[in-house]
């Protein structure tokens, strides 16, 4: 089952959606040790991007054009309300749209950095599908992929965990492995964290 925009909009406008707190240390931890640098990857485009933290996060750290694609309004209004606070404003910019739904238009035709902490996960079928050949489509040789999503074996699990939104275990190999080297991040249990370099 997809979790659909009214859902996201009312979490939101809530200020109850349980991501929706602090820059992934994932992505903080790459940036400040310097395995993820402005100067190799400046392009960043973050898939799913909420209320922008992560895009404005990089924004603040000399990445850009940044680029934050979301399909709630709601979120989009805090993000760019986020950058404009942080003085980003003119490298971070966001786009409402569906990126289930075909190319996005506006945006470049690849970027060094593409950040994905949930669009994949929260798809099923043909529409997680396309959100892999947006990544692939999107991203240049050599270019960076982080991507986060719960993973498990929906058989194995019961009542209420079975409706929860993830990946199979090996998923993520059927998806990206063709196109891409996958490195595995430490991450706690029942998700997957990876650092995809594109070939």
């Amino acid at each position: 089952m997809r979790l659909r925009p009214w859902f996201y909009n009312t979490l939101y406008r809530l200020n109850a959606a349980p991501w929706d707190k602090e820059v992934r240390p994932h992505l903080t931890e790459l940036v400040e040790s310097g395995r993820l640098t402005p100067t190799e990857l400046p392009r960043a485009l973050d898939l799913g991007c909420g209320t922008g933290a992560e895009a404005v996060y990089l924004a603040t750290k000399g990445f850009g054009p940044v680029v934050g694609v979301d399909f709630s309004p709601v979120a989009l209004r805090r993000a760019r309300a986020r950058a404009a606070s942080a003085g980003v404003a003119d490298r971070c910019t966001f786009t409402q749209a569906d990126i289930t739904a075909g190319p996005i238009p506006g945006l470049a035709d690849s970027y060094d950095l593409i950040c994905d902490f949930g669009a994949l996960n929260d798809t099923e079928g043909e529409e997680r599908l396309a959100v892999a050949r947006a990544i692939h489509r999107l991203s240049r040789p050599g270019g960076k992929v982080l991507l986060f999503c719960f993973q498990g074996d929906k058989t194995q699990l019961k009542g209420g965990q079975k409706m929860a939104p993830m990946i199979a275990p090996g998923e993520e190999k059927e998806l990206f492995g063709d196109a891409f080297e996958l490195e595995y991040l430490p991450t706690r249990p029942r998700t997957v964290t990876l650092l995809m370099t594109r070939r």
